[in-house]
């Protein structure tokens, strides 16, 4: 049976280590947030960032996993593979970030000084205001309706936008940390005898 001094180590060695990865993520996370902006619709009003929660929990538990490949591969034979994942996941988060930015741009839409989360079906009401004024913008619109999206378009199609945003969004993060971290390693391994 192990002693109870044990259990403590244990313990004690999990938070420490979770703590410093934690860290890791955070920075990370940090980083590549400067440039990946959360989608809009998804903070709320009260200020609840469940969305962010998520991508800092997903770039953690990546990080982690990366990790056990940065212990196994270090040495400069191992040069080759981590070139190899910098390159794959620097081409994949760069396409993933133009996707993430295409959907900002066709599921949105500037209402004054606030982005505003659209669909892509109208509504009854929204389609007849559509056939009589064909060339408003989506910004005129809004301001047509008061900055009421759902009189606009159908209430689905504006849910499929937001989670067409949140998908590519934290589809990018994983993305640009994995990219990150092996290039990270790729420079340590160069340097390596």
């Amino acid at each position: 049976m192990p002693k109870k001094t044990d259990n403590l180590s244990w313990l004690e060695n999990i938070k420490s280590t979770w703590g410093t990865l934690a860290g890791f993520a955070l920075f990370v996370f940090g980083i590549v947030g400067t440039f990946v902006l959360p989608p809009p619709g998804w903070v709320t009003a009260s200020g609840d960032k469940t969305l962010l929660h998520l991508g800092q929990f997903i770039v953690a538990v990546l990080s982690g996993l990366v990790l056990i490949l940065v212990i196994k591969w270090k040495r400069k034979k191992h040069l080759r593979r981590w070139i190899l994942i910098t390159l794959g996941s620097l081409f994949l988060s760069v396409g993933s970030y133009f996707a993430y930015q295409h959907f900002l741009d066709t599921r949105t839409c500037k209402y004054f000084d606030e982005l505003v989360v659209i669909g892509s079906s109208y509504t009854q009401r929204g389609s007849e205001y559509v056939k009589e004024n064909a060339s408003e913008t989506c910004s005129t619109l809004l301001e047509d309706f008061a900055g009421k999206a759902d009189d606009i378009w159908t209430p689905n199609s504006i849910n499929q936008s937001r989670y067409v945003l949140a998908l590519s969004y934290i589809i990018s993060i994983p993305l640009f940390t994995i990219c990150l971290i092996a290039t990270v390693q790729a420079v340590y391994c160069a340097g390596r005898n």
